[in-house]
């Protein structure tokens, strides 16, 4: 997309829509004319409320007046002979009853049981396997002379720690890829039909992949979060089996997705900035600071839904009860008015209060463990590939646009 583009709010398209690969690369132009030609935008295309701005978006995600039961949107293609096909069955039962798809007391109930998993004292406890686990991926790297970070670092990093907390065998990595692909193609308001069916196909296939994994957890109980959520669907007072099975795929496939993505961005931002590098090289302490800032600069998630459940005026324009808004986290992340200079990358800056793990009672549960994972994942590669390099500066992300991370990210270790 040209540098010298005007924009206008009659020229805006819904970014939520866009798959050229320019805009996918470099969104943030586009994002920056949003904020300020049409910061709360209808778009009458994909009926719709399109919001960009800080202070708009966290109002949202603050709000009991908007909600997260997205699937009852009026605007939901919801034909009857949908439901003679059982993947668009299974992928709508299953979405219904994700935890970041429930208001309360439904999503209270849930979240408390599966929030265990993602206590501050488990995560300390991990941090020496996801250490370890690092080494290990690093010392097989390092034999290369160049090699993929994201299949060989950023992918199988945050896999097997997820496999760890849940008792999921590493040997599974690439079933789960393919799962986990097929259900983040629909994130982001895609509804193209063969991408649902894609969908609802990796939905069965999860199922039939726990439900035997479920059976020996009631027999045997681990020490792992499966066993804990067993063990409270058994008691009848908590979670249905399909609550379980599906935030079970839930924190498999979208827990996992954005952290690759945190840890390549990280990498990605850090090599494309050397004199950030360089600071973080001297100051391994930052890391933290590191993830927080790569977070807000490159979140990888961009954009999250929300319906209306009421009437509501926000900044001059009023929202009907029903509406659809999608609010542009990674715009937000970059608003001027939150953020001084927000376009650069800065890993010392000190108002690091981003959006990219959303807000209110729906704030990421993983956030903790994204954060742990990410900084450990840098720290552990610069300490052992000091030299580390990018094999070319063009890089492709990946669509779709509301999860942003490269397709692939090639580096040499010399």
């Amino acid at each position: 997309m040209s540098n010298n583009t005007v924009f206008t709010a009659q020229k805006l398209v819904n970014p939520l829509s866009l798959t050229d690969q320019s805009f996918i690369n470099e969104p943030y132009q586009l994002l920056a004319a949003f904020r300020e030609n049409a910061p709360i935008w209808w778009c009458e295309a994909n009926k719709s409320w399109v919001v960009s701005r800080y202070n708009d978006t966290q109002h949202i995600l603050r709000s009991p007046d908007f909600e997260k039961q997205i699937q009852r949107w009026k605007y939901t293609p919801n034909p009857a002979w949908l439901q003679w096909f059982p993947q668009f069955k299974a992928l709508k039962e299953t979405s219904a009853t994700w935890m970041l798809n429930m208001n309360p007391p439904d999503h209270t109930r849930v979240r408390a049981v599966v929030g265990r998993a993602f206590a501050p004292s488990t995560i300390h406890a991990l941090k020496p396997e996801i250490e370890k686990v690092a080494h290990h991926l690093l010392e097989l790297a390092k034999q290369k002379e160049q090699f993929d970070l994201i299949a060989d670092f950023a992918f199988p990093l945050p896999l097997a720690i997820i496999g760890l907390i849940i008792g999921i065998p590493v040997s599974d990595a690439d079933k789960l890829k393919s799962w986990s692909k097929a259900l983040v193609a629909i994130i982001g308001g895609n509804r193209a039909l063969p991408k649902l069916y894609d969908s609802g196909k990796a939905v069965i296939e999860l199922r039939h992949y726990l439900t035997p994994m479920i059976e020996d957890r009631r027999k045997n109980p681990q020490n792992d979060l499966l066993s804990v959520l067993v063990q409270a669907e058994e008691d009848g007072t908590k979670l249905s089996t399909a609550e379980l099975l599906s935030n079970l795929i839930l924190l498999i496939v979208a827990g996992h997705e954005t952290t690759v993505n945190l840890i390549s961005n990280a990498v990605l931002c850090l090599l494309r900035h050397p004199e950030q590098l360089a600071m973080f090289k001297q100051k391994p302490e930052l890391a933290h600071s590191v993830i927080n800032e790569v977070l807000r600069y490159e979140s990888p998630v961009q954009a999250a839904p929300r319906l209306a459940n009421k009437d509501v005026v926000l900044s001059g324009q009023t929202i009907k009860s029903g509406d659809m808004v999608w609010m542009l986290l990674g715009s937000a992340n970059r608003d001027e008015e939150q953020f001084p200079n927000a376009d650069v990358f800065d890993i010392t800056r000190t108002s690091t209060h981003h959006l990219s793990f959303s807000e209110g009672i729906h704030r990421c549960i993983g956030a903790s463990l994204a954060e742990a994972e990410g900084a450990i994942a840098i720290t552990t590669l610069f300490a052992t590939l000091p030299d580390l390099k990018l094999v070319s500066n063009n890089i492709d992300f990946q669509s779709p646009f509301a999860l942003r991370g490269p397709r692939k990210l090639m580096v040499r270790t010399k």
